[in-house]
């Protein structure tokens, strides 16, 4: 984003930019999002749209990160005891899946386009990421005798190579499928490896 300014108009326009973009992905995919269509959509002219952004690139851009930022809230406030420095729920456990997955179905036009375009989905959010090492991976690691870093290494991308392939085939097809089966499938989908310390996790 460029031309960053705090004061309450300009962070307004902002949002109303990003929320016609939205609205447009909502109704159309691809090339027919562009920065006219935007403008139009948005009630602005062209150089109004260049004194918040670059471009489609650097708008998808701050878009990702006030979702990202969105998602990392829910999970905060939905954890046990509303404690952002409470671990909450175990990840990968039905309640963390089906937050992470009603947030891509509520943005999956956005998720879309941003996934065309070589982005990745929100799987570091927050301290998910450091949480899937603390509690997943290093201890089942440990218990079959890996404990080099770098070996370890290879479990993660495993596990989050398989998930990011099961959401990238939902929002391909618009998230049709339930998101009560997504969380089965992904649930059930996790390496045979991480199977005891997964079905002892007590998601609800």
């Amino acid at each position: 984003m460029v031309n960053v300014k705090n004061n309450a108009r300009f962070l307004a326009t902002d949002r109303r930019i990003e929320a016609a973009a939205l609205q447009l992905m909502d109704r159309a995919d691809g090339p027919q999002v562009n920065i006219a269509a935007i403008c139009r959509e948005a009630g602005i002219n062209r150089s109004t749209f260049y004194e918040h952004f670059n471009g489609i690139d650097d708008m998808i851009d701050a878009m990702q990160e006030y979702l990202f930022g969105e998602l990392r809230e829910t999970f905060i406030s939905r954890r046990t005891g509303h404690d952002p420095h409470d671990s909450g729920e175990m990840p990968l456990s039905n309640t963390s899946v089906r937050i992470f997955l009603e947030h891509i179905r509520e943005h999956r036009y956005f998720y879309r386009i941003s996934l065309k375009q070589g982005r990745n989905l929100p799987f570091d959010v927050g301290d998910a990421d450091a949480e899937l090492w603390k509690r997943i991976i290093l201890p089942r690691c440990t218990e079959i005798g890996i404990t080099e870093p770098k070996d370890m290494e290879y479990f993660r991308i495993s596990l989050i190579s398989g998930l990011s392939a099961i959401l990238c085939r939902w929002v391909s097809h618009g998230c049709e499928e339930s998101i009560e089966s997504i969380t089965t499938i992904i649930v059930n989908s996790v390496p045979v490896v991480f199977s005891p310390i997964v079905t002892g996790m007590g998601g609800q």
